[in-house]
């Protein structure tokens, strides 16, 4: 369905800033959401991005219309330009003037009262889809609203998001695992859902497939729990590392029982043990260094009257310091 609207010029003061704008999921979760404006207006004040954006409507005013829909008493709720809109106020706040600029008024894409509620969140999100500050967590935290609390079929929320059904599912899938880490660990990071996300397959299944697995991976992955062993998503001893791990039975074990032992450190044990399946003959090295050491005084004498032993013993020496050298030049 297209959502009808009209474009006006409104003044900033008939402004509403939408207190259920997507962007504001992670503080609902976190049970801190703000209360009114002035609490949205300082969450958006933190926003990295803003200072930015502030500087260019001193210079320009704003471009690009906002999206809005009209409300009782000739108020229009801000459904997109929420930044936008609080950066207006602060410049009209703090008496700002820039000539042939008038920050006092907008324009604006405005929606009918009567639209239907579910067509304004859907416009909504293709709005955000592709902002800066509109990431995986949002459209994950959206798609699980669209389902979960208005009902949508996976088919109709990937038509209207324009992404496929597998991707829905996945969005749905990783978002009720990020649910469950937030309400086992309290951490209501949204950064932490790359943890879900972007995990390998065969992380997720392994996660999945055990209670113990899963409350495992929740420890690992919060850098408050104290027992944190996977650093991110894509960083060195991070996800993809992890991946190679759980194949290992000795390298998931030493995560599990030794505390120095994080992603990274049990992955040097899972290239290890790959070394030696590849060339299985090393795994003679210790036995033959013990033997050679347990050496008694009469073994050594006859061995001292076997030419061939000894020109063999002097090769082996010969081919072990080359091999030292070369690694150490590598």
């Amino acid at each position: 369905m297209s959502l009808k609207f009209t474009q006006m010029d409104l003044t900033v003061d008939t402004l509403q800033l939408d207190l259920n704008n997507p962007r504001l999921y992670d503080s609902k979760l976190s049970g801190n959401p703000p209360q009114n404006e002035e609490d949205l207006m300082k969450l958006i004040a933190k926003d990295k991005e803003l200072k930015s954006l502030l500087r260019s409507i001193r210079k320009s005013g704003v471009i690009d219309p906002i999206w809005v829909q009209a409300t009782d008493g000739g108020k229009y709720l801000v459904i997109e330009g929420n930044r936008r809109t609080t950066c207006l106020r602060m410049l009209i706040e703090k008496g700002e003037i820039t000539p042939g600029v008038d920050f006092t008024s907008v324009r604006a894409n405005v929606i009918p009262k009567d639209a239907d509620p579910q067509e304004v969140k859907l416009q909504k999100a293709r709005l955000q889809t592709g902002k800066k500050v509109w990431g995986a967590f949002q459209v994950a935290a959206l798609i699980h609203e669209f389902r979960n609390e208005d009902l949508m079929e996976i088919e109709d929320i990937a038509i209207e998001m324009q992404i496929s059904k597998a991707k829905v599912g996945k969005y749905l899938k990783t978002y009720e695992m990020y649910l469950k880490y937030v309400q086992s660990s309290g951490d209501s990071n949204p950064s932490r859902y790359a943890m879900f996300n972007e995990a390998p397959v065969g992380v997720l299944e392994w996660v999945n497939s055990d209670t113990g697995n899963e409350e495992l991976y929740h420890q690992w992955v919060n850098p408050e729990s104290g027992t944190a062993k996977i650093r991110g998503a894509a960083v060195k001893g991070g996800l993809r590392d992890f991946a190679k791990v759980i194949d290992d039975d000795e390298a998931l074990e030493a995560m599990k029982t030794i505390p120095e032992v994080d992603a990274s450190a049990a992955l040097d044990i899972v290239k290890e043990n790959d070394v030696k399946q590849e060339l299985p003959w090393l795994n003679r090295l210790l036995t033959i260094q013990a033997k050679l050491s347990s050496l008694t005084r009469e073994q050594k004498i006859r061995i001292s009257n076997e030419a061939k032993v000894k020109l063999h013993i002097q090769s082996l020496k010969a081919a072990c310091d080359r091999l030292l050298q070369e690694i150490e030049e590598m």
